[in-house]
């Protein structure tokens, strides 16, 4: 027996406002009408009121009217009026209806009762997934806390009532006027003039083809957070953490990239250059490599944030990333919003690296749209920022090697538009084009 099913019988409800809710709405009381708006036939729980109120609710929007006479029609035609109690007991919900009425209390005890019943739920499935194995304490713990911590959000945007303008005018400017709240920058000068910086509870995408750099701009970007003082998380599911420091390790000491490769190469000077630069690199700042899966991002960035604060979480890239799903596209839709989701719920920027749909050549090159990011269009959806990056000499093997073109695809709260910028091939680093003033 489940946890559920032992708690069942006394499973919290309350049948006197279910009673006085549709008895209300059948006798055609205005306020109550109002209320179908925000209730659901799972907000009952007394059988045989989900019947009945799903009649209303299908009356109410189709625009007819949700009354006695309509609620029986509509039950007749859908063939449910004896699952309803027939027509005696649907027509007994209008008696001894009180003269004065607080019918929005009734409603919101009815959708507490529902979120109380829908926390036990959940907790009975972590309860039974506990008793049963299968799966690592990890790992259930993890689902368990995206669970509730959906639920949370659920019940919180049903609370809502919404902000006045000038509260939240207000809130703006005292968001402005604190030195909290991380603003991560790439280090391109006019990439981040066109976006702002990035914003906490941001996801921003990093799209392009094969080689280009995507890797590259977000360890930029990484490393300048760092040196402004933000915490970060770079979650590689392609390149060893070894792989990721080589690289930085030696823009640093200024060593030759592939010299990193051919360590006999390396002089006495250089590996000192690298002892050095090692001894420099920061101790909150960590890397995920290996088997990357989203409930393993989830844990550490939570661990992260409660022990030394997270500002930043890179994932590279989506489609070697483990997330629930019973196929790739539905696994990268659920990537993207648990990813958007976690940026919310630690308050921090998540930066995910996505391939394009199929080669650009061309002008259509020049001209990339959200269409040809790759896979689920959940990720154009919950995105905030979608920077494409292109080098035409890695695509076509052709041109001169330190152009890059940058084009901010989609930018929620700002401009969009491309700018011809430089790679610097000695550094592995995306700069601003030759006569952009420096900030």
């Amino acid at each position: 027996m489940s946890a559920t099913q032992a708690i069942a019988p006394i499973l919290p409800r309350s049948v006197e406002a279910e009673r006085l809710l549709l008895g209300a709405i059948l006798s055609g009381h205005q306020d109550a009408l109002i209320l179908v708006e925000w209730l659901r036939p799972e907000h009952f729980v007394q059988a045989p009121h989900p019947v009945i109120f799903e009649a209303v609710a299908a009356l109410h929007s189709s625009g007819k009217p949700a009354d006695l006479l309509g609620v029986h029609e509509e039950l007749g035609r859908t063939g449910k009026l004896e699952d309803a109690g027939g027509i005696a007991y649907v027509a007994s919900l209008g008696d001894d209806i009180p003269a004065r009425l607080n019918l929005e209390a009734a409603g919101a005890l009815l959708r507490e009762k529902a979120a109380l019943r829908e926390i036990a739920r959940k907790a009975d499935g972590i309860y039974n997934r506990a008793l049963v194995g299968g799966s690592s304490a990890a790992r259930i713990l993890d689902e368990g806390i995206e669970a509730l911590s959906g639920l949370a959000l659920k019940t919180a945007e049903e609370a809502d009532d919404g902000i006045s303008y000038r509260d939240v005018a207000a809130r703006l400017l005292l968001e402005m006027d604190s030195p909290d709240g991380a603003k991560i920058l790439t280090d391109v000068p006019e990439l981040d003039r066109l976006t702002g910086g990035f914003r906490p509870g941001e996801l921003v995408i990093f799209t392009a083809e094969t080689g280009v750099g995507k890797t590259l701009l977000a360890q930029q970007t990484r490393r300048r957070a760092c040196c402004d003082g933000w915490r970060s998380l770079f979650c590689s599911a392609e390149m060893k953490a070894t792989q990721l420091i080589s690289r930085e390790l030696a823009t640093e000491a200024h060593v030759e990239h592939w010299k990193m490769r051919r360590r006999d190469k390396l002089s006495a000077e250089e590996r000192d250059a690298l002892t050095q630069a090692a001894a420099h690199e920061c101790t909150r700042c960590r890397i995920l490599d290996g088997v990357i899966e989203l409930s393993r991002i989830r844990h550490v960035a939570r661990l992260m944030k409660r022990r030394d604060g997270l500002d930043l979480i890179v994932v590279d890239y989506d489609e070697l990333v483990d997330a629930p799903g019973k196929d790739e596209f539905e696994q990268q839709k659920n990537l993207a919003r648990g990813l958007k989701t976690l940026a919310i719920e630690l308050d921090c920027v998540a930066i995910l690296i996505s391939q394009l749909r199929k080669p650009l050549s061309g002008e259509d090159a020049k001209r990339p749209t959200l269409h040809r990011l790759y896979g689920s269009g959940a990720k154009a959806k919950h995105s905030s920022i979608v920077i494409y990056v292109d080098r035409e000499f890695v695509r076509e093997l052709a041109g001169d090697e330190t152009q890059a073109r940058i084009v901010v695809v989609k930018n929620r709260n700002g401009k969009v538009g491309g700018f011809e910028g430089r790679f610097n091939i000695r550094r592995l680093r995306f700069e601003g084009s030759p006569n952009e003033p420096t900030e």
